[in-house]
């Protein structure tokens, strides 16, 4: 090594200062978090003269802390100044009643300062007195002059230097072997600009298209104003890392490359990422002697691989192994210039950062400091210093074999309990891969024996008595008993009394019998909502029957389908309403016109043999393959439901509104609920549900305190007036992933006394899940909760194994809500309705939703998206969740949904939304403005549309079928024409392209709604059209003017 100085006694900069130096501006350059920070705590009796002594020894000892950059114009260059005076800061904080805030407050001012780098001081130090014998000393050196070693270093060496002034003695410090400037000549002699530029265009292409890590937080990113850290410590067994050692040696690798490997599954399973990158820090310290000198040398690296589930452990750590080397190998480029270099360019990719950081250090590292005379130094978590990653796990050499694990995590991100969980998750992970490398990715377990537990039977399974062997209509008839007079049914001016209702339905029931039904029989009901229709449905039940409930609205081959795939010989129904329906094999009886037939009829109820396990009636859903399938639903099922419920608590004093379509199994939840308890059921008119002020009008003339909404109708009533269900006890909700943003709304403005979530497919009798909300942070999804009473839920992966928490799998329930089936479908029952490996009955029998999911940490299930609704576009795979919350953000958006919707062969996302208020339409260029602050490029919407209100379908939902296509991106109404062949040319294929009538050479490709693969798409019709551009010239040069300058002719290339 040359001594590394220069005539003009400047000092040359390693490429990482350098860097730092010109991206310098004072007062921007936050502290805390960048710059290495060292806390020791000292007890005992404290000598100041000697600590003093100390501090000038440690920065007379290591030049980078008396070093000064120069920014005067000129060549960057360091200049190293003579060891003098040392400033320490003092700050009592020893009295009694001071704020434990005050602590943190004054280390963030030390921190806050801006630096000087051209006059230094660059460590800055304070003592802050705790007590009387306690204080706690706090050294912040800036990243230009020291690095994540440095701080052990300094650590030590200030223990040793403090000890020996205290005591009068020599420092026993061995003599630094080489100066910091040596090091940093050294380095500009060894890579060459030429060896740079090559080590960043590898990075380049390394690092291209990285998605960013989606780590499931437990608070918005949006919200994280500070970004403190917190710390969860882990032990990792010897035996656990000799297995990991010796698996990483098979592959060329070390201890690390496991443990790093490890971490890699860890965060594919949270994450349900396959490609992905982890951090993790190159010391930069290439030979021995560099080992002992404070000094900025460490560089971050993104270490990219693919964790494929079904691929070994092994697999994984041949391909750790692979990438750490080819990092290491390329660690020269500073990371701040790789990340600079892959933002460049609008469509460039997202830019990569290291969210997670994985680092292993050895156990001089974490040395505990020697004590002075009558003085105690440990070292501590500095106060309040900030998070420099999302995560950190740091795994540290004990010398026994053991090593220590400390998750360091942003608590402004995740709580205390996710950090403990990871860290649990991690333990398990290593223990498995260690004894059984060549497990396969999924196989590798994460849940320990008490998670386990949680998992299958402490959250999944809620069990309560109810009266497993009634039917419907023998609760129903109960309440007829002992409520005789009590009005059941309203609609209108019109009203049935228990005793009423029960009578009319045992003539109807007696009609049908005597009409020869025999039980088992599907009868249809096809009636206006009101008293007639729960009359006809409760009479089916009594004779025996099943209902399958009709819409006359309905396609007449979609009802023609469905009552010939029931078989159903006979339709209740109305004679004005009997030319809508299909009449092939099944015989209509219109009610209206069978006053004399059932006066005639007895009053009491037929005796019919009817159980529990009977059929109660079958409902329709939409099928994938485009035919209807019949979920049969039995009495067991629906008894469940009501009796004995927690989700909802009806007494016989309560109202409940019924608004919802009989095909629409809320409508189960409707009508049976207040039935079965002695409450009252009152009819509103879909005109009234929709219009809130009508609708509060009638919910109060009715006197109703139950409410049941889709989502969607509720979005709708929030957004006009988030007042309307003020005076309710209960307010039910469902059948779309709630909008934390309304609930938000209502909780302010005037909540009901019970705001549930629900939660539940048609094949479980309508529910699953509930989750009573109390409070909602509307940048976070509202949890669907836990499962509702006599019910099971578990999350599982596709082998049906158990998810660990955090994870999203699969939702499954069991119980005796789950239906007995598919209509006439055994393949379909069979692939959706399986036997439970993990439950006897009566939860033998699980339905497999296709709704993904996780547990949280709270214990509560959170709804990520369809397992089939999850969509990939330019290659990426995306959540449209994720979008739709943040567009619903926007102050200007009521309800957001996102669609991937196909042009041709090329996929784009479509944002929809509501304005949130009347007068105040979001804009669409604002909205993608809007996204794009706050997501990856690759998630922002190409085009957003502000509809006044969603479509929605016959049952209340949101009909994505019926949302409009966008138009093609406009140019602008002025466009600057071609001149030259060549931008003549490339203007006709952007416009075929993109699909605009007309290009200007100014207009730019991106926001007339291109992206990289429409840039392919530009590349290879130029190159039939005979000119060669690149698809990075296309990125870069985002306006013909500036393409055409790049493009040649083929002939030319050849």
């Amino acid at each position: 090594m040359t001594d590394g100085t220069t005539g003009d006694d400047r000092t040359p900069l390693t490429f990482g200062q350098e860097l730092i130096r010109s991206g310098h501006r004072p007062g921007q350059e936050g502290a805390y978090g960048r710059h290495p920070v060292v806390a020791l705590r000292l007890t005992g009796t404290l000598d100041r003269g000697a600590l003093t002594s100390a501090l000038r020894g440690l920065v007379a000892r290591h030049e980078p802390l008396r070093t000064t950059f120069t920014d005067d114009g000129g060549p960057a260059g360091a200049r190293v100044w003579p060891a003098g005076p040392v400033e320490l800061e003092h700050a009592d904080l020893a009295a009694p009643g001071t704020d434990p805030d005050r602590l943190e407050a004054r280390v963030a001012e030390l921190a806050a300062r801006p630096y000087d780098l051209a006059s230094g001081p660059l460590l800055r130090s304070l003592l802050i007195r705790l007590a009387a014998d306690e204080h706690l000393l706090v050294l912040i050196a800036h990243r230009i002059a020291a690095d994540t070693r440095s701080r052990a270093i300094i650590t030590a060496e200030l223990a040793e230097l403090y000890a020996a002034a205290a005591t009068g003695r020599t420092p026993r410090l061995p003599e630094l072997p080489v100066r910091y400037a040596q090091y940093a000549a050294e380095q500009r002699a060894r890579v060459t600009d030429a060896e740079l530029a090559a080590q960043l265009d590898h990075w380049r292409g390394r690092l291209a298209g990285l998605p960013a890590l989606r780590l499931p937080t437990d608070r918005p990113r949006t919200r994280a104003r500070g970004r403190a850290a917190a710390r969860h410590g882990f032990r990792v067994p010897a035996h656990t890392a000799r297995g990991l050692a010796d698996a990483a040696r098979a592959h060329g690798g070390t201890l690390f490359a496991g443990l790093f490997a490890a971490c890699q599954v860890l965060f594919s399973r949270h994450t349900g990422q396959e490609d992905l990158a982890l951090g993790t820090l190159a010391s930069g310290r290439p030979r021995p002697v560099l080992d002992g000198l404070v000094g900025a040398f460490d560089n971050p690296l993104l270490v990219r691989t693919r964790v494929r589930a079904e691929a070994p452990f092994t697999e994984v750590l041949a391909d750790s192994c692979a990438a750490l080397a080819d990092a290491l190998a390329h660690q020269d480029v500073p990371f701040e210039r790789v990340r600079a270099a892959l933002g460049e360019g609008k469509d460039a990719g997202d830019t990569p950062d290291v969210q997670v950081m994985v680092v292993l250090r050895g156990a001089d590292e974490a040395a505990e400091p020697a004590h002075g005379p009558a003085l105690a130094v440990s070292a501590v978590q500095p106060p309040g210093v900030p998070a420099a990653h999302d995560i950190t796990v740091r795994f540290t050499e004990t010398g026994t074999g053991e090593l220590a694990g400390v998750l360091e995590y942003d608590a402004a991100l995740f709580d205390a309990v996710t950090a403990q969980l990871l860290a649990r998750h991690l333990s398990v992970l290593l223990a498995a891969a260690a004894a059984d490398p060549a497990r396969t990715v999924e196989e590798l377990p994460l849940a320990d024996e008490e998670e386990l537990r949680l998992l299958l039977t402490d959250w999944a399974v809620n069990r309560a008595d109810f009266p497993a062997d009634r039917c419907v209509h023998e609760l129903v008839a109960d309440q007829a008993r002992r409520r005789p007079d009590a009005v059941a049914v309203t609609a209108g001016l019109e009203t049935l009394t228990y005793a009423e209702l029960d009578a009319r339905a045992n003539r109807l029931a007696h009609l049908l019998v005597a009409d020869g039904v025999r039980p088992g029989t599907f009868i249809a009901v096809c009636l206006p909502r009101g008293p007639e229709l729960v009359t006809a449905l409760l009479a089916v039940l009594k004779a025996g029957c099943a209902y399958l409930p009709l819409n006359p609205d309905y396609p007449e081959d979609r009802l023609g389908f469905m009552l010939s795939d029931a078989e159903v010989p006979l339709c209740l129904t109305e004679s004005w309403l009997t030319g809508k329906l299909p009449s092939a094999g099944t015989r209509m009886i219109a009610l209206d016109e069978q006053d004399e037939a059932l006066a005639a009829q007895p009053a009491t109820a037929p005796a019919v043999p009817v159980t529990a396990d009977d059929p109660a009636y079958v409902m329709y859903t939409s099928g994938s393959t485009g035919t209807p399938k019949g979920a049969v639903i039995g009495h067991r099922s629906v008894v469940r439901l009501f009796c004995n419920a927690d989700w909802v608590r009806l007494g016989t004093d309560d109202v409940m509104a019924q608004g919802s379509d009989v095909t629409f199994d809320a409508a189960t939840l409707e009508i049976w609920g207040p039935l079965l308890a002695g409450a009252r059921m009152v009819v509103i008119d879909k005109d009234t549900l929709l219009d809130p002020a009508e609708l509060t009008a009638a919910l109060g003339r009715h006197g109703v305190t139950t409410l049941f909404v889709t989502t969607a109708v509720f979005n709708q009533i929030v957004a006009a007036d988030p007042h309307a269900f003020g005076a309710l006890r209960h307010v039910l909700f469902g059948g779309e992933a709630a909008n934390s943003v309304r609930v938000a709304e209502v909780l302010a403005a005037a909540p009901p006394q019970r705001l549930v979530n629900l939660y539940g497919p048609t094949e479980t009798a309508v529910l699953g899940t509930w989750h009573l909300i109390r409070e909602a942070d509307e940048h976070m999804p509202v949890p669907i909760g836990r499962a509702v009473a006599n019910t099971t839920a578990y999350v599982l992966d596709d082998r049906l194994r158990p998810v660990p928490i955090g994870v999203a799998g699969e939702l499954f329930i069991a119980g005796p809500g789950v239906a007995r089936g598919y209509l006439n479908r055994p393949e379909l029952t069979a692939d959706r309705f399986l036997d439970n490996p993990h439950g006897e009955a009566p939860d033998h029998r699980m339905y497999r939703t296709g709704d993904l999911v996780r547990w949280t940490s709270a214990g509560v299930l959170e709804y990520v998206g369809r397992a089939d609704h999850q969509v990939k576009v330019r290659g990426y795979r995306i959540e449209p969740g994720e979008i739709e919350l943040v567009l619903q953000q926007h102050p200007d958006v009521g309800v957001a949904l996102v669609a991937a919707l196909a042009d041709g062969d090329h996929k784009r996302l479509v944002g929809y939304v509501t304005p949130a208020a009347a007068g105040r339409r979001p804009q669409p260029a604002e909205l993608r403005e809007f996204v794009s602050a706050r997501l990856p490029v690759h998630m922002v919407p190409s085009a957003v549309m502000c509809l006044e209100q969603f479509p929605l379908t016959p049952s209340g939902k949101v009909d994505r079928k019926a949302l409009p296509a966008p138009e093609h991106a406009a140019a602008p109404a002025e466009v600057q024409q071609p001149r030259t062949g060549t931008e003549r040319l490339l203007a006709q294929i952007w416009s075929d392209v993109l699909g605009v009538p007309a290009v200007g050479v100014t207009d730019n490709f991106y926001e007339l709604g291109g992206d990289s693969i429409l840039g392919i798409r530009v590349v290879a019709r130029a190159k039939k059209a005979g000119l060669v551009i690149s698809a990075k010239d296309v990125f870069r040069k985002q306006t013909i003017a500036e393409l055409a300058t790049t493009a040649v002719a083929v002939a030319e290339a050849a």
